[in-house]
């Protein structure tokens, strides 16, 4: 079996479907599948296509769903289409005229992309029903393959170190992790608004992720917080650092407005390390139904009760409950198999 994955980006910095992307290839590794992943690529280099026994497009918009569906067409290669959240009727509620161009390509291309798919694979059920609210017509086969990570890499002695080698200031506190995208959806204003509300001498909260010096939005909460006590801006963190980070919070918080998914709560839950995040991140009924972590309103009261949970030292009872989520929910090896079944059945 050969399966070819399509995909805009493979830059971590541009968030988690990269990271989807990779996680998927090493289970399909893992399962002996052949496994091939493009981005941006030739003619010539999508030769592997014509072999293969299901293409995945991942993403809207781009270059991925134009080439499945002409291969479909020329070859009957069969695809799937993974939106990653693009159908989020968030995005029309605040980028109206945005939304407007994106329709009109709907028309033009995208519906039809949607609609010759052999399926339409949302990562959460809350994701397939926020989907059908956002552009017309919305004609397609939907199916909840779920998504997740893989486990975590060995060596959690060293992480731990490494991490608190490089960043010696945090020694002996109680750590807050914040791993992501600095971007108006992530909410993160209201969580250092939060912080600094209510931290004390022994809270320190780590923010992790790339830091753009061309985003006004990043400037402006860099200028404010910089020289906030407890707050340390550790810009992105990859590697055996990234993985140190996640095992020696106390929790990890993504106070987003909007959130498809949520890898890094699929990648905190992996280590055992609980999570605090909103009702806008569309894996929160799993959270809940594991009670792997707490859940509350994308509002500053919202994200005042998560940083509250924290301080008052309510999450550490979670960990075993966030471990449980992953093995039995957020596990990629899961979503693999489904998308295997899908190729045997062409």
């Amino acid at each position: 079996m050969s399966i070819v994955q399509l995909t805009h980006s493979l830059d971590p910095r541009t968030g988690g479907v990269a990271k989807a992307v990779c996680d998927l290839s090493d289970a399909f590794k893992n399962k002996n599948v052949e496994n091939f992943v493009f981005d941006n690529p030739t003619s010539k280099q999508l030769n592997p296509l014509l072999g293969a026994n299901l293409v995945i497009a991942h993403g809207l918009w781009q270059w991925p769903g134009k080439i499945a569906l002409r291969f479909k067409r020329k070859y009957d290669i069969p695809y799937i289409v993974f939106p990653h959240g693009m159908l989020d009727p968030w995005f029309k509620e605040n980028y109206p005229l945005k939304h407007l161009k994106k329709q009109l390509y709907w028309f033009w291309k995208q519906s039809n992309i949607m609609k010759n798919a052999s399926a339409v694979c949302f990562t959460t059920e809350e994701e397939k029903r926020l989907s059908s609210k956002t552009f017309w017509p919305f004609d397609c086969k939907q199916i909840v393959t779920g998504l997740g990570v893989g486990d975590p890499p060995a060596g959690e002695v060293k992480q731990n170190a490494l991490f608190k080698n490089k960043f010696t200031s945090i020694k002996g506190k109680k750590l807050l992790l914040y791993m992501s995208r600095i971007h108006p959806k992530k909410g993160l204003d209201l969580l250092l608004s939060s912080f600094v509300k209510q931290a004390k001498l022994e809270h320190a909260l780590i923010i992790a992720g790339p830091i753009n010096n061309q985003c006004g939005y990043t400037q402006k909460l860099f200028r404010t917080y910089n020289s906030t006590r407890g707050v340390l801006w550790a810009g992105m963190l990859e590697g055996d650092l990234k993985w140190g980070a996640l095992r020696s919070a106390d929790a990890m918080i993504l106070p987003s407005h909007q959130e498809n998914y949520g890898m890094v709560v699929a990648e905190a839950c992996s280590v055992g390390t609980p999570v605090l995040i909103t009702n806008k991140v569309n894996l929160y009924r799993e959270i809940l139904q594991y009670d792997a972590g707490f859940v509350d309103n994308d509002s500053q009261e919202g994200v005042d009760n998560l940083i509250n949970k924290w301080i008052s030292g309510k999450v550490q009872s979670k960990k075993l409950h966030a471990i449980n989520c992953f093995k039995e929910k957020l596990d990629i090896y899961s979503t693999a198999e489904k998308i295997i079944d899908i190729a045997n059945k062409r």
